[in-house]
């Protein structure tokens, strides 16, 4: 598989289920700010415009026009959870935007479906990572970016195939609701029922209804029922208590949407019932507390509403100021302080890792150790240790704990371990005779047996940093290491590492050209199969790693690509949480936008580490309006040395909806499992 092999994600699940199981706690560094639930206001509806495909209006009824390139065949259009995107389609899902370029991505074709019949319904799920929607009666999701296909979501316990799934809708927390259906080719409605991802439990909880659709917060529902021969509108709380008749009028009401900021239903209403000879069909929008609706539509303009959500996505900018540089503010932005009050969000440094603060490319593989070992790098001279990299490791490391030496006396002189030694930490340097030799050399200080190999040619530092920031997500613990080649040429240090391995169990992923051309060039003792990922430039080979390693992911980094101290700070810092995409000074590259674009659906934080210089206001405007509907739906945060506003109003901004007292940032996204939907890597036969 060449550079468009996605990776994929095994387990089902968000990163709020696994931390309520508690299964995070050993999560690798990487401290980030947390979206808010709330705050999210109304935008456009989206319609359904038959032959024109998708089209967009206002809610008072203006600005109704034909969105292109979006097909849209019979079934609602339904939006990401912050409305960037919309997702559309009938035989095959489709996901852009409404505005400008549309970014269009093609969702695979489902497999191991029961059926062919056509996609029903599709609705963003889990933080947008996912789509899920029915085909043939049966449920299905897969990843918002096509990055793997779609496959069912219940077992054939759960969904048996007497029983027909229909109209799934999805909850901020992540509980599903639908419409299920029995007896006589799925005549018959056994009302609605929910999916927890989390337990995997199935509940029945309203005996008779159809077309669920949560309110913003999760807290309701409203769905259809037929009350005397028409199909009218209920309301009920996210559990299915406190159900509520809110129409009466004798028409059919259908398809319904919540208004985002609640109080309002957007619907389908039709003169007399929906199909006969003499119905008007048009788009009406009730007001729950006045009790009147009014129309937005014309006769026969438009179907099946789904209202936009607006919510507020993050731009996180990490920076030094005096004497505290970027590695500080990034170890700061991570680590708690020993022996201070814990902060909400960072976590504990079990070691910390030194660089040459003149040698980038020695310093790429200090990302993936800096991951594993749950520490920070930090960056000194070479002659001796700096006082801003003494203080902190003062502050962030307790005494007693290792302090790994990257490099050989020629890179880090022996006085670095001296003094270091003297403010009771334990010095290991990692010696290496030359860069390849280095990376072997931490690569088995993390592991003798690596899951991933990541190979990069260690003559640049931009694609050893973009390495070894994916070998680094695996995290604490974690089984992912960096090789770095001499140009085309592999150095006996890394063949004798890799013949020492089983290709079998351990997978190896070639970054940029020349790492690829070294592979499949050199002879090992094994026969080695291995994915390429390549590229024009430095910045498309970092987006196509991402599109190859992560999986719809949540969160992002944009690093300037003339500033390696920001990357290589700023990958150890957020390495679990998602990609690395570097990006010209001036304006955000080309590369990056597109991949930021195509991942607004999930993408809801991206982070920068550096000043201004790094990122002016051009860049950040681009950052913004790739991953939000636009850049005034993107709120940019300035973390002057990693710490967060002082401020209670500023802090709250980090606050989850969950626990805003003790989540200014939450647990990692845990976008990267090596898993069942991994294709087979090019065999290349290199031994």
């Amino acid at each position: 598989m060449r550079s468009r092999t996605r990776r994929r994600l095994a387990a089902l699940t968000s990163a709020a289920s696994l931390a309520a199981a508690g299964l995070l706690g050993a999560a690798a560094p990487g401290a980030q700010a947390a979206t808010a639930t709330d705050g999210v206001t109304a935008g456009q509806i989206g319609l359904y415009g038959g032959s024109t495909g998708v089209e967009t209006v206002n809610a008072d009824g203006t600005g109704l026009r034909s969105v292109p390139n979006i097909p849209n065949y019979g079934y609602t259009p339904n939006w990401a959870p912050d409305g960037s995107r919309v997702v559309a389609g009938w035989s095959q899902l489709s996901t852009g935007r409404v505005t400008g370029s549309t970014s269009l991505l093609t969702l695979p074709w489902a497999t191991k479906v029961r059926s062919s019949a056509s996609y029903e319904d599709p609705a963003f799920w889990l933080d947008g990572r996912y789509v899920v929607f029915s085909t043939g009666g049966q449920l299905a999701y897969g990843p918002s970016d096509g990055s793997w296909a779609p496959e069912p979501l219940l077992t054939a316990t759960q969904e048996p195939s007497t029983v027909c799934d229909v109209h799934p809708t999805a909850s901020p927390a992540g509980t599903l609701a639908f419409e299920r259906r029995h007896n006589y080719g799925c005549y018959d409605s056994q009302g609605i029922w929910t999916y927890n991802p989390s337990t995997k439990a199935l509940k029945n909880i309203i005996a008779s209804g159809s077309s669920p659709v949560f309110s913003a917060d999760g807290g309701k529902l409203v769905f259809t029922r037929e009350v005397d021969g028409w199909t009218q509108l209920f309301t009920a709380n996210a559990d299915g208590s406190d159900v509520k008749q809110v129409t009466t009028d004798p028409s059919d009401h259908l398809s319904p949407t919540w208004d985002p900021a609640g109080g309002r239903i957007a619907y389908e209403a039709h003169s007399s019932h929906a199909g006969w000879s003499d119905d008007v069909q048009t788009v009406r929008v009730l007001d729950l507390a006045a009790g009147t609706s009014a129309q937005v539509t014309g006769a026969g303009k438009g179907a099946k509403p789904a209202w936009q959500p607006l919510r507020k996505n993050t731009l996180v900018r990490v920076y030094g100021t005096g004497s505290v540089g970027i590695d500080g503010a990034a170890s700061r932005w991570t680590f708690d302080t020993v022996g201070g009050t814990h902060v909400p969000g960072l976590i504990t440094a079990r070691s910390a890792v030194l660089v040459n603060k003149g040698n980038g490319t020695y310093s790429a593989p200090a990302i993936a150790l800096a991951a594993e070992k749950q520490g920070p790098v930090l960056m000194t001279s070479g002659s001796g240790l700096d006082s801003a990299a003494a203080t902190e490791l003062k502050r962030s490391l307790p005494k007693g704990s290792t302090v790994y030496l990257d490099g050989s006396t020629r890179i880090l002189a022996s006085k670095v371990a001296g003094q270091v030694q003297a403010l009771g930490y334990k010095p290991l340097r990692l010696d290496a005779p030359d860069l390849s030799s280095l990376s072997a050399r931490v690569a088995r200080q993390i592991s003798a047996t690596p899951s991933w190999i990541f190979v990069a040619d260690g003559n640049d530092y931009h694609d050893p940093i973009a390495a070894s920031t994916a070998a680094g997500a695996l995290g604490y613990h974690g089984t992912g290491v960096v090789l770095l080649t001499n140009g085309k040429t592999v150095l006996t240090s890394v063949k004798n590492y890799l013949n020492a391995l089983n290709p079998k169990t351990t997978n190896m992923v070639t970054v940029g050209y020349n790492a690829t051309q070294a592979m499949e060039h050199t002879p090992l003792n094994k026969v080695w199969s291995f994915w390429t990922i390549g590229g024009k430039a430095h910045e498309d080979v970092a987006a196509n790693l991402a599109r190859f390693w992560w999986s719809a992911p949540t969160q992002a980094v944009v690093e300037d690509t003339w500033t390696w101290q920001n990357a290589v700070a700023g990958g150890a810092a957020t390495a679990t949480y998602g990609p690395m995409l570097w990006s010209a000074e001036s304006s955000l590259s080309a590369p990056a936008s597109n991949y930021l674009n195509q991942e607004a659906a999930s993408v809801w934080v991206v982070q920068t580490f550096g000043g201004n210089a790094s990122y002016p206001a051009a860049n950040r405007t681009a950052i913004a309006s790739a991953i939000a509907a636009s850049s005034a739906w993107t709120t940019t945060h300035w973390v002057a040395n990693g710490e967060l506003p002082a401020t209670a109003a500023a802090r709250s901004t980090f606050a989850s909806a969950g626990s805003a007292a003790d989540s200014a940032r939450p647990a990692p996204d845990p976008t990267v499992v090596p898993g069942r939907h991994l294709p087979a890597p090019d065999a290349h036969g290199t031994r």
